[in-house]
């Protein structure tokens, strides 16, 4: 009978969910699906998914996988808001690609600017797709988690509004059965989930959303600073010193005490530094450092890869940058593997000619990577990522 109790008692501490803090820590540091759902169709921003991808994220010793998907252009804008079937079908096929290899696997909202360009008129929307997304992945195991909305920045986007969304669409997850009572949420801040926001609005958040208690929350931030060294256009072509380190070091130490206070543990689920910049610009030294920042804390994180200027990964060579992945702690790929390309030049400085933009006819290339809807007019989102191309 002792024996039979003792059994009981096992079985019942392994059927436990896994707490935040143990998820950032099984997390570790990982990787982004960048571009590829997340695009208004998959393959126009880089190749389509493939299941070897994840094979690869598991040879480098890649730990996470965070599968950005953009849902507005594959869901209907009127009631019943529904998800097209063909999609939900896809997306799942990725995500169980990540799972079946013991991923943990983050599925988000991205690029979905038509919830928070008019947050009170299209929450409905917002939550009903919630639902659709919940209901589909209710039988996944915990190691999916998901991610509320990526990098809210539209300035009619308000706190209010922040915590609306959050105090909806946190109970409809809830209530979707399976696993989904508690699987791990992610919540994010202002300002494109910089971190600085969180640590200068520290009490800002309702935490938990709606004031109902809620163990299973992360914090997620994204950072690209200084922005000037590691933004899509940058104009400091140098990083390494004491000083920038030591500001990296600051922030980090912000933020961790920001979640030793609240009890959210962190997931840093996007960080990068351009191919504008190389080795003797400080592009590894600025991983490294960062990998080394998100070790020393505990962090959870997940490295940008896009299949562009953030590239960790080329899919379309199946070769890997080995000094990103020394500098990220991961394992290189063996000799065989084609030797990254040199970084290019830096971008030109105004008043100088324009970079080329491969893939565009010649034309011109008009990074503007903070001002999506100004970009070329094409007010999707679709500049955050890749070159608009202006015809000469």
């Amino acid at each position: 009978m002792l024996a039979y109790l003792a059994l009981l008692c096992c079985a019942a501490a392994s059927a436990a969910p896994l707490t935040p803090a143990q998820m950032a820590a099984k997390m570790g540091l990982g990787i982004n699906l960048g571009n590829t759902l997340d695009a208004p169709t998959e393959g126009a921003w880089a190749p389509a998914a493939q299941e070897s991808y994840f094979d690869e994220y598991v040879a480098r010793n890649f730990t996470n996988v965070r599968v950005p998907v953009q849902w507005g252009h594959h869901m209907l804008a009127s009631p019943p808001y529904t998800v097209d079937a063909a999609f939900l079908d896809r997306v799942e096929a990725v995500v169980d690609w990540s799972l079946a290899r013991g991923l943990v696997t983050i599925v988000n909202t991205h690029h979905d600017e038509w919830f928070e360009a008019n947050a009170t008129a299209a929450l409905p929307r917002f939550v009903a797709l919630w639902q659709q997304i919940a209901a589909r992945f209710a039988a996944k195991p915990e190691l999916l988690l998901f991610e509320v909305y990526n990098e809210p920045h539209d300035p009619a986007f308000s706190v209010g509004d922040l915590n609306a969304m959050n105090a909806a669409v946190l109970p409809a997850i809830r209530a979707s059965g399976g696993g989904n009572p508690t699987r791990i949420v992610l919540l994010g801040g202002l300002s494109f989930m910089n971190p600085s926001w969180i640590t200068a609005n520290p009490d800002a958040m309702t935490i938990p959303p709606g004031g109902v208690a809620d163990p299973q929350l992360m914090l997620e931030v994204h950072n690209y600073d200084p922005y000037k060294y590691a933004g899509a256009s940058p104009t400091v072509f140098q990083w390494g010193s004491a000083a920038d380190v030591a500001a990296l070091d600051s922030w980090m130490d912000a933020l961790a005490s920001w979640s030793a206070a609240t009890g959210l543990p962190i997931f840093y689920g996007e960080f990068g530094a351009t191919n504008h910049q190389n080795a003797s610009t400080g592009r590894y030294a600025w991983y490294a450092a960062h990998a080394a920042a998100i070790a020393k804390h505990g962090f959870g994180a997940a490295v940008w890869d896009d299949c562009g200027m953030y590239e960790v990964y080329d899919r379309k060579a199946d070769a890997w940058d080995n000094n990103l992945l020394t500098a990220l702690g991961k394992v290189p790929a063996g000799p065989s593997a084609p030797t990254p390309a040199p970084a290019p030049t830096p971008p030109p400085t105004p008043g100088s000619a324009a970079k080329v933009c491969p893939g565009c006819g010649g034309g011109h290339c008009d990074c503007s990577w903070l001002k999506p809807t100004t970009c070329n007019g094409a007010g999707d989102g679709s500049c955050c990522f890749k070159c608009c191309c202006n015809k000469p």
